[in-house]
């Protein structure tokens, strides 16, 4: 759509039209290129404090809050293509060679041991321990926190695609076969297959509420159950919730899908372009999106507040006209001024012809 902001918006560098605001969502955005850093691949875009971490395909890579420019972290060369981070910013990402490594406080390096060979790396999740569950095409791995050595849990080798953890540290997963399963400890029976969907699932999120949006569904954990949408498109790679619970599915194909919370209908936009292979949102519902043009902030917008002009009050002045007193600003008055001069010389004249 050649209306498109986006097109307006990414014309060039010297474009004037670059920053100009776009409203979306009853908010205004302004786009702005991240500089420094390219190929983000899908799932890699982490939040911590005051910072933004991408995995690449020239290794990891960190925006400070304010930039515009990405700065590659020293030591890691690799394809980084998933990354999570605890409550103490330690960040756990894998490479395309299945290493698994901690970035410990942007500093050390430390690799993480244990899995085999074939067990390919799909997901990474933490729970409210720290501890992590890898996701695999071997199975799902446990690292407790603190240690450097997986092992794997004895839930059956499934293929894992997607994996995510809920605010009661219940897992979920999809698999090769389209099978949605959760693994909930406090029952008698933690393992249990939900569903066998009608398609494959590449990427989970969870709301504010439980709720874990998955492809064409949406499993709600309290209730257990998964309802359908309208959302058709089968190339769904990535998946972000805002602060007031809005999804953002992003399709590699066709742009971005939008579904307004408490809403069954999901929208098209092509806003934030096509092609996108991830987006991601932080605490303040900015945007950040790698589509086949590079990568993208797109941040709220806040007016700036222009104060009302300060009125300096005017000296008031008193005039005299036919007997009346006429109180007002300088213009008003000064007519009233030269009506007096007018009329005492229409007397004047008046007078001498007496």
């Amino acid at each position: 759509m050649i209306s498109s902001v986006f097109f307006h918006n990414f014309i060039g560098p010297d474009n004037i039209l670059q920053n100009v605001p776009f409203p979306f969502n009853n908010k205004q955005y302004v786009q702005t290129r991240i500089e420094g850093v390219e190929n983000i691949f899908r799932n890699a875009i982490i939040f911590g404090k005051e910072k933004t971490y991408f995995g690449s395909s020239r290794g990891l890579y960190v925006l400070m809050n304010g930039d515009n420019k990405a700065t590659k972290i020293k030591g890691i060369d690799d394809k980084v293509i998933f990354l999570t981070i605890d409550q103490h910013n330690n960040i756990y990402f894998a490479t395309e060679d299945n290493d698994i490594f901690i970035y410990k406080n942007d500093s050390s390096i430390v690799q993480i041991e244990g899995l085999v060979a074939d067990a390919d790396v799909t997901a990474l999740a933490l729970d409210s321990m720290n501890n992590l569950y890898l996701g695999t095409l071997a199975g799902i791995y446990y690292l407790p926190a603190g240690k450097t050595v997986a092992e794997k849990v004895n839930w059956g080798d499934y293929v894992v695609f997607a994996l995510i953890i809920d605010h009661q540290d219940d897992v979920y997963f999809t698999t090769n076969k389209r099978d949605f399963f959760s693994y909930q400890q406090s029952k008698d029976d933690p393992l249990v297959l939900i569903q066998n969907l009608n398609e494959l699932i590449y990427a989970m999120a969870i709301d504010q509420t439980n709720n874990i949006y998955l492809g064409n569904y949406i499993y709600q954990t309290k209730t257990n159950e998964l309802k359908e949408i309208n959302l058709r498109d089968r190339s769904i790679y990535s998946i972000a919730v805002d602060a007031k619970d809005n999804i953002y599915y992003c399709s590699f194909l066709d742009g971005v899908y939008f579904l307004k919370k408490g809403e069954n209908q999901v929208i098209k936009t092509n806003l934030f372009g096509r092609e996108v292979q991830t987006i991601a949102i932080d605490a303040k519902d900015n945007i950040f999106v790698s589509n086949n043009e590079g990568p993208f902030i797109f941040q709220v917008y806040n007016p700036p507040i222009v104060p009302d002009p300060i009125v300096k009050q005017k000296d008031m002045v008193v005039a005299k006209v036919l007997g009346y007193v006429f109180l007002g600003t300088s213009g008003a008055v000064g007519l009233s001024c030269l009506g007096t001069y007018l009329w005492n010389k229409y007397r004047y004249k008046k007078n001498r012809r007496k």
